[in-house]
């Protein structure tokens, strides 16, 4: 399968889109926690350094104020929160000696409200608690509060809650809740913010950069391989039609050199017949020697219809199965009218699932041209009233086996030492062709022809066939 190079492009963009978009949430995920990191640290800096002074001014209070009142008491509380209101930006306090227990607040003009249950357990770890209020009505927090135009007045506020404990002794003996103009606060977690803002979006852009640059890099060169495995599979695909067309070739020439091999003999009695007639030798009306032109004749055209039709089956798109029961009875069709004039009785046996292997019909036909060539030359070999068998074999993985085994007297040794070269014959008649090409073609369907046995109990010639499927 090729891509289009014009359709990668749309890819290219999305692929490099999608990471973009989530490169963009990583570093916007981290830019956020980093801020709420940073705003957290800055908003409870003002929340510690209230506690040291409260802590410090407790230990004052009690030195100064020692045998007035006791420590811890309301008063000594009070005078705390007041000192400390002095701060820079305190807009107010209030004082509490536990959840349950309000004492007091400056100036009095503050609203009271109550010690929640869950920050006076947070205030006993001497935890400080910090809460800012970007945008806060100075009339939820007091009560005589001037509006203008009818508007609320709406400040940034800092509200810090402290425990109110010695330094000496640790012991915390009230809590205080301070308000606090957080105007400069404000400024300062906005330029914080853009400072964040600024780093996330420089870290975005460089990394977009980068990243952008590495998967364009890396998409040329997945392009260029892509590039390469089409041409090397344009090249393979030529290659492999090239061979194609050779083994058709080859099976063209071995087919057409069975059919020339085939037509010799009987053309040559034809020339005999026809030489004896012109020169007067013969008789016009003997009847068998007609017959026996007419059968040479009718033996030539099955010839040429066999390999014709093998020839057509190659060259044809539509193919069919055959499995090895039907190879053998084609085989038997074919040879059955000759083994009947030369007296030979010819028998079919199978072993093993026979009718379960199946062929492709142009590898079936070579091999029925096989095997009656084969059968043919076993005929010839035997004598009168014995019998020639053709064995097929089912083996394991849908391997086929077949094979031929006559009666006759078995073949000589110089004759088996060159049994599959051309221009080797027993036969008194024979150009030594049919077993050299019916070795070739037994290559061309990936099989093996060989000679099992030979001797006077007659010869054995085999054929494998290798690389078949098995039906289920």
């Amino acid at each position: 399968m090729t891509v289009n190079p014009s359709n990668q492009k749309p890819i290219i963009l999305w692929v490099i889109t999608g990471v973009l978009i989530l490169f963009l949430a990583v570093v916007g995920g981290l830019a956020f926690e980093l801020r709420k990191l940073l705003r957290s640290h800055v908003i409870n800096r003002d929340g510690e350094v209230f506690m040291v002074v409260a802590s410090a001014e407790v230990d004052r209070v009690r030195v100064q104020n020692e045998g007035i009142f006791d420590s811890g008491a309301d008063e000594e509380l009070l005078e705390v929160a007041l000192n400390t209101s002095e701060i820079r930006g305190i807009l107010g306090v209030q004082v509490y000696k536990n959840a349950n227990n309000y004492v007091g607040a400056f100036p009095i003009s503050i609203k009271r409200s109550n010690l929640e249950l869950v920050d006076e357990l947070e205030l006993l770890q001497k935890r400080p608690i910090s809460r800012y209020h970007a945008s806060m009505k100075l009339a939820d927090i007091f009560f005589i509060i001037e509006e203008e135009d009818g508007e609320p007045m709406m400040y940034p506020i800092l509200e810090i809650l402290i425990p109110l404990f010695s330094l000496t002794d640790g012991e915390v003996s009230g809590f205080a809740q301070y308000y606090m103009d957080a105007g400069d606060l404000a400024l300062e977690l906005e330029e914080l913010d853009d400072n964040v803002l600024y780093y996330a979006g420089g870290a975005f852009v460089l990394g977009a950069l980068l990243s952008g640059g590495l998967l364009y890099w890396a998409f040329r060169k997945l392009r260029e391989v892509n590039t390469l495995l089409e041409d090397r599979t344009r090249n393979l695909i030529s290659a492999n039609h090239k061979l194609s067309m050779e083994s058709r070739t080859a099976a063209i020439g071995a087919i057409t050199s069975h059919l020339i091999h085939g037509l010799k003999s009987p053309l040559q009695g034809i020339r005999q017949f026809v030489t004896a007639y012109s020169n007067g030798e013969g008789n016009g009306s003997d009847d068998a020697v007609w017959q026996d032109a007419a059968e040479t004749t009718e033996q030539m055209q099955k010839l040429i219809n066999e390999v014709m039709e093998v020839l057509q089956d190659r060259g044809s798109e539509y193919t069919y199965d055959l499995n090895a029961r039907e190879v053998g009875t084609l085989v038997d069709e074919r040879v059955f009218h000759y083994a009947e004039t030369k007296g030979i009785v010819l028998k079919l046996e199978e072993s093993g699932p026979c009718d379960s292997i199946q062929l492709p019909n142009d590898r079936a036909n070579l091999i029925v041209l096989i095997l009656v060539n084969l059968v043919r030359n076993a005929i010839d070999a035997s004598h009168q009233g014995t019998t020639v068998k053709l064995c097929i074999h089912s083996e394991k993985l849908g391997n086929l086996r077949f094979e031929v085994l006559d009666k006759g007297e078995g073949l000589p040794d110089h004759v088996v030492e060159n049994l599959f070269k051309p221009v080797m014959s027993s036969k008194q008649d024979g150009s030594g062709i049919g077993l050299s090409l019916c070795q070739e073609l037994a290559r061309h369907l990936d099989g093996q022809l060989e000679l099992a046995d030979t001797g006077p109990q007659g010869t054995i010639f085999r054929l494998k066939i290798t690389t078949i499927t098995a039906t289920a």
